[in-house]
């Protein structure tokens, strides 16, 4: 019950650190401040999103943006062919990206570990040729021009910034809801020792491929959007080795078993990376970059939020006496979805 407190609270923490940032583009913050959240932004909803298969599940990919890149082509290609404005089309992103979700998923959940790994990154490749040798559809190695909002830059990046604010708001509340629910208990117990959960009656594959596509439907909006702010798109950006290992290592550094630590991680990743490349410059900033991440996985393996974890239990949650067994929670049932 404490516990279900704590995260209540959190969830209230968080929307009302919503509530602040949404002030930001009414402070006299330049425009470059502004149109760098939403960079942040993106990629806190982004390894949010990864998050519900890759941390809930155990079942890491590193074709995340695949769904991104799925999802910015899709409303790319419909202005390019039909002139149908992104702004409509937008939804349809998370739509195809949940469907290319649900080809992989019946294809690569049979498999495990690093085969499965290699498979999502073989997808990735995969979509990226097809992009550029479908001339016809996407306009190949030359890209697709989008349109702009409005030829004011202070108001485009005021509107893309509140679009950016929803969309986290929208991972993490989705993130959260799935944490708290009989489908977050089973992914975790899939997480833990899939064969086990599967004694226990977890309809194993129903519940990686709800979590395989809730998590593709996210990104695909949140591709969309990053696509549309660009207002361009083209195969080497859309679908990139680096904009699918970023969510990982952002989910890792705050902590991916907890819906709050790919926000902390997110946030984190993006202000280090910054100062190391405004202070050392861009090579010597991705090689102390790469060092960082390293100790980091090595010595901090539940992220940010783990410390945190265990600070808390220590302090709030006394050992019990010795020979005395504590009680089993009861919402630790697995319950079949």
């Amino acid at each position: 019950m404490q516990a279900q407190h704590l995260s209540w609270g959190g969830l209230a923490v968080f929307m009302a650190i919503v509530a602040a940032c949404a002030l930001l583009p009414f402070t006299p913050l330049p425009d470059f401040y502004i149109q760098q959240a939403f960079r942040i932004l993106f990629f806190a909803g982004l390894a949010q999103s990864w998050n519900i298969l890759g941390g809930y599940t155990g079942y890491l990919s590193l074709g995340h943006s695949s769904f991104v890149g799925i999802g910015g082509y899709t409303i790319g290609c419909l202005f390019f062919a039909f002139h149908w404005s992104p702004f409509l089309t937008f939804p349809l992103a998370g739509v195809s990206a949940a469907m290319l979700a649900l080809i992989i998923g019946l294809i690569c959940f049979r498999i495990r570990g690093s085969y499965f790994l290699i498979a999502t990154m073989l997808v990735l490749f995969i979509m990226q040729t097809l992009a550029n040798n479908l001339p016809s559809v996407t306009n190949g190695a030359d890209g697709i021009d989008l349109p702009l909002f409005t030829s004011n830059f202070t108001l485009e990046g005021r509107i893309w910034f509140y679009i950016g604010l929803a969309l986290v708001v929208l991972t993490t509340l989705v993130a959260f809801f799935i944490e708290r629910s009989r489908l977050g208990l089973n992914l975790m117990a899939i997480r833990e020792d899939e064969d086990v959960a599967r004694t226990m009656g977890v309809k194993v594959v129903h519940c990686k491929a709800i979590a395989f596509v809730v998590s593709a439907a996210l990104a695909g909006l949140l591709g969309a959007a990053y696509t549309y702010r660009a207002h361009v798109i083209e195969p080497s950006t859309a679908f990139s080795v680096e904009m699918s290992a970023a969510p990982i290592m952002m989910a890792i550094l705050g902590g991916s078993r907890n819906w709050i630590g790919p926000l902390i991680g997110a946030v984190i990743y993006d202000v280090v990376s910054n100062i190391l490349l405004l202070t050392v410059g861009n090579e010597a900033s991705d090689m102390l970059f790469a060092v960082f991440l390293i100790c980091v996985v090595l010595l901090l393996p539940d992220g940010i939020i783990g410390i945190v974890n265990r600070f808390r239990t220590k302090n709030v949650l006394p050992e019990p006496p010795s020979g005395v067994t504590p009680p089993i929670r009861s919402d630790s049932a697995l319950h079949p979805v």
